[in-house]
């Protein structure tokens, strides 16, 4: 058995309903500032729902979003995403991005766990939440947190030595058990993808657990662009494929508003990049811009 889910990323549902001023009293500051100088208009929800509908249409058996589903991490953010999800009539994984975990309050009282924990259901490592892994028959969604708070203007990621030891066991044991590995993380995992402050701080750190216990793909996010590339595994390149996001107002390639739709079974993964074409969702047409990246 294998699984048919669509790959999308950093939709950043808005809802400031309630909020008031002593809540940008910290790094909020700048960031509602960017959301009233535009980062509010280069979003829209009605793609969402255009992604929504793609993905019924397209007969998927999942949605999978890793990470950035809020601005700000407020409450009011994540009961409108939680009530967004939970009303789909369609089953959803999530990780966390970093506006998910947009400042220490929100980190420290797990905000994003506490609203979505529903949407990462799964097998874990004693009591600690990532990674986690979702089998469906051959295929093994593994969800990985690449989100810290940071400093203002920075968007920096990090997995942690202690993740990063759970991740190597993790892999480890679901190839010992014949399964089709993808794992899921917010930020980018191959060199010079992210922008400066962007970065994933312990990406070689990571690259060295997939070199030694592989992994069959790895999808991300927060570039808000697509990717393809690879970095490296065990018997050879693990594929790793970005995503823009999916609410994204932005007209340019490989910029505008994206899905990816897998087909993964234990013979491997196939795969369909849709891209918005000024009224829907389509497949994209095999000469779209994508940016291609592969490991040093």
């Amino acid at each position: 058995m294998g699984l048919r889910f669509l790959h999308a990323s950093d939709i950043h549902l808005l809802d400031l309903t309630g909020v008031g001023p002593l809540r940008y009293l910290n790094k909020r500051a700048t960031g509602g500032l960017n959301l009233l100088l535009g980062r509010r208009r280069r979003h829209d929800e009605d793609r969402f729902d255009a992604l929504v509908e793609a993905a019924r249409r397209l007969d998927v058996d999942r949605l999978v979003v890793t990470g950035d589903l809020t601005n700000l991490a407020l409450e009011s953010e994540f009961e409108h995403v939680a009530r967004r999800l939970a009303g789909l009539d369609l089953p959803v994984t999530v990780i966390p991005g970093n506006h998910d975990t947009y400042t220490r309050g929100s980190a420290r009282t797990r905000r994003f766990e506490r609203y979505l924990g529903r949407f990462m259901q799964g097998e874990r490592l004693g009591d600690h939440p990532y990674p986690f892994v979702q089998s469906f028959g051959d295929v093994a969604l593994v969800g990985v947190s690449s989100a810290v708070p940071t400093r203002p203007l920075w968007a920096t990621g990090r997995v942690g030595a202690q993740q990063l030891e759970r991740l190597a066991a993790v892999l480890r044991a679901l190839r010992g058990e014949g399964k089709l590995r993808i794992v899921l993380i917010h930020h980018p995992v191959i060199e010079g993808v992210a922008r400066a402050r962007h970065e994933l701080v312990d990406l070689a750190a990571f690259g060295r657990v997939v070199a030694a216990e592989g992994a069959e793909l790895v999808l991300h996010g927060h570039e808000h662009k697509v990717v393809r590339g690879a970095i490296a595994g065990p018997e050879g390149p693990v594929p790793v494929h970005g995503i823009s996001s999916g609410t994204a107002v932005a007209d340019a390639h490989p910029y505008a508003a994206a899905f990816t739709v897998y087909e993964a079974e234990a013979a491997g993964v196939r795969s369909e990049l849709h891209l918005w074409n000024d009224t829907d969702f389509a497949a994209a047409p095999s000469d779209a811009p994508v940016l291609a990246g592969a490991a040093p």
